[in-house]
C-alpha cells in the first residue's frame, strides 16, 4: 500500500508533531523502510517464511534504530532527518496494524515468526483484490495527497523544487 502508508504518514506526522522543519523525505522513507527490508528478505531471500513481515515490522526493530540515532549524532538537522525515518517507521507499523500479529510486533518475546502461505507471489495479487479495505486506504491516502498538493500550490514549478530540495513543506496548512 503505497499512498496510504505516504498520505497517512504525513498526516499522523503533521497532525501530532506540527513540525515545520521535517524533511519529509526521510520521513517517506520510514514509511516504507519496514517493507523494503522484510518484502525481499521474507519472500525472496528467506523463502522459508514466505511473508512479508518479518523483524523491520517488529517494535524491536525502530526501537533500536532510534536509540543508534540519538547515540549517534548530536541536536540539529541530521539528528531531525533520521529521527523522522524512525518517526515513519513506527508510523508504518501503527498503520499496518502490526500489534494485531503479537509474534511479530513483539518479536522476539513469542517465538519466531509465523510464516506465510507459500508461495508469497502468485497469491500476492489474489490477496490484494480481495480486501476492499485495502483500496479504502489507499483511495483515503491518495485524497490526503492530492488534497495537499492543491493547497500547498505543489502544482507551482518553484514550490515544488524548493519541497525536492529541502524536504520542507510550506506550512500554514493543516
Amino acid at each position: 500500500m503505497i499512498f496510504w502508508h505516504l498520505g497517512a504518514t504525513l498526516w499522523l506526522f503533521r497532525w501530532i508533531f506540527r513540525d515545520p522543519k521535517v524533511d519529509v523525505r526521510f520521513l517517506f522513507l520510514g514509511a516504507f523502510l519496514p517493507d523494503l527490508i522484510d518484502m525481499p528478505l521474507g519472500t525472496l531471500v528467506l523463502t522459508s517464511y514466505s511473508t512479508s513481515e518479518l523483524w523491520a515490522h517488529s517494535l524491536l526493530a525502530p526501537s533500536l534504530y532510534m536509540v543508534a540515532v540519538l547515540f549517534a549524532t548530536r541536536r540539529g538537522r541530521r539528528r531531525r532527518a533520521f529521527m523522522a525515518v524512525g518517526v515513519g517507521w513506527l508510523f508504518h507499523l501503527l498503520l499496518d496494524g502490526m500489534w494485531v500479529n503479537q509474534e511479530v510486533f513483539l518479536w522476539p518475546f513469542f517465538g519466531d515468526f509465523p510464516a506465510g502461505e507459500a508461495p508469497f507471489w502468485p497469491a500476492a495479487w489474489e490477496r490484494a483484490m480481495s480486501d476492499p479495505w485495502r483500496w479504502l486506504k489507499e483511495a483515503v491516502g491518495l485524497g490526503y495527497l492530492v488534497w495537499l498538493w492543491k493547497h500547498l500550490r505543489l502544482g507551482e514549478r518553484d514550490r515544488r523544487r524548493q519541497v525536492l530540495e529541502t524536504g520542507r513543506l510550506p506550512h500554514h496548512v493543516a
